[in-house]
């Protein structure tokens, strides 16, 4: 097939083709002696996707012809990117966590400008959260589990049956970091052996809606704290965060940054 096709086939540039020959790592199959019109076949995809592959992982194109030489065996292959792969996603995990530090951060410098409902007192009912928890670090937290969580928790309820209202997230200092919980609303007395239980008394409480970006939900923390204590009020038990939106309903899961509704109760000692 002509250099244009197989650049098409193995989706990379003519240019990216004639610079592989140039260095001997991918050459045509045949070239025409009079037009030098360059023809390569379906077998050579393999080598090209091991060149691309290598190519991918950082390695210089010289090293690349070496390791090309050694026949490298796909087994090997795979792991190194396979083991690329780990990387990149903690690399991508450090800066999405980075980005959401200064997101907050943002967020409360701008404080001044927010657009904040009013602080409201409530008399919050007792009730039941099925769930399971997780111990965060020190701040700022990495959060990624806990949408995995919610979705886990709303997996086996949906399997034994139970039905359940709003997620809740309870955030309590365990001594050795931040315990949250992360679970259901729900009125059943059924208690399933791989979930917890988390009997919330009745309390007053003051409460906050946060509205959008869940990389900002701190700000509204911060804000509902600080009216708190500039009313003089004590801040008591287990704050929560009530999910009354999360952007397409489904469980709460801060990869969705839109769309979201979320009532911040911060108990309270009138």
């Amino acid at each position: 097939m002509k250099i244009g096709e197989f650049a098409q086939l193995g989706q990379v540039s003519v240019r990216m083709l004639r610079h592989y020959e140039s260095m001997d790592l991918l050459t045509p199959d045949s070239v025409d002696p009079f037009t030098g019109h360059r023809s390569y076949t379906v077998a050579q995809l393999s080598l090209l996707n091991r060149i691309m592959a290598l190519n991918a992982l950082g390695i210089p194109l010289r090293k690349i012809a070496e390791l090309l030489d050694a026949d490298l065996s796909t087994t090997e292959l795979t792991g190194m990117l396979n083991l690329r792969r780990h990387q990149l996603r903690a690399e991508q995990s450090a800066a999405a966590a980075k980005l959401a530090e200064v997101e907050f951060r943002l967020a409360l410098i701008e404080g001044t400008d927010m657009s904040h409902p009013d602080c409201i007192i409530k008399e919050l009912p007792a009730e039941r959260v099925l769930g399971q928890t997780v111990v965060l670090g020190e701040p700022p937290f990495d959060t990624s589990e806990i949408g995995p969580l919610f979705g886990s928790v709303a997996d086996r309820l949906a399997e034994a049956g139970v039905r359940h209202s709003a997620g809740v997230g309870i955030y309590s200092d365990a001594g050795h970091g931040t315990e949250v919980t992360c679970g259901y609303r729900t009125e059943t007395a059924q208690e399933l052996a791989d979930l917890q239980v988390t009997e919330l008394k009745s309390c007053t409480s003051a409460t906050l809606i946060h509205e959008g970006s869940m990389t900002r939900i701190g700000a509204s923390w911060q804000h509902l704290s600080e009216w708190c204590i500039s009313q003089g009020y004590s801040l008591s038990g287990p704050c929560r965060e009530v999910y009354l939106e999360t952007g397409d309903n489904s469980a709460p899961d801060t990869s969705a940054q839109t769309g979201w509704i979320v009532e911040l109760q911060q108990p309270i000692i009138v």
